[in-house]
């Protein structure tokens, strides 16, 4: 794994220079060296996305299954995840704001409260079981979901 981390940096580091645009090689190592001390892997992989996109690179998202916005109260069609999966938001408002999201399974019965927040702002929450789920999106904000599988 260590080496294909090393082999992945080494081929992104060289291969890119054309797409890095204001980015200098050492620049990107230093971005690279500041990712790497990182403790927390969520942390961890946030900032190496970020760094991708600046850099003008795809990043690939494990399998999404369903994704979702609006403004305001939704409540979804049911979604099936065959394994562990994780649902991603993200909330923006310019002052008050509320995001809640109920998660339902496919009997109807209140699965959980994954997120309820009054701030924007980025989140997720986990879920080892696979199986029919639908959500209920109650919401004063513009707000993004993805359901995304998790191998």
């Amino acid at each position: 794994m260590k080496k294909l981390t090393v082999l992945m940096i080494f081929v992104l580091l060289f291969s890119i220079t054309t797409l890095a645009g204001d980015l200098s090689k050492e620049e990107i190592i230093n971005e690279l060296e500041k990712i790497t001390v990182v403790a927390n892997k969520d942390n961890r992989l946030e900032m190496y996305d970020i760094l991708a996109e600046k850099l003008g690179l795809k990043i690939a998202d494990g399998s999404i299954i369903k994704s979702y916005s609006g403004n305001g109260t939704q409540t979804t069609r049911p979604f099936v995840v065959k394994t562990s999966w994780e649902m991603q938001w993200d909330t923006k408002a310019e002052d008050f704001m509320l995001f809640q999201v109920y998660l339902y399974d496919g009997d109807g019965n209140l699965v959980n409260i994954v997120a309820n927040q009054t701030k924007p702002g980025k989140g997720s929450c986990y879920s080892p079981k696979g199986g029919t789920f639908y959500l209920n999106i109650n919401a004063v904000a513009d707000w993004e979901i993805k359901i995304v599988e998790v191998k």
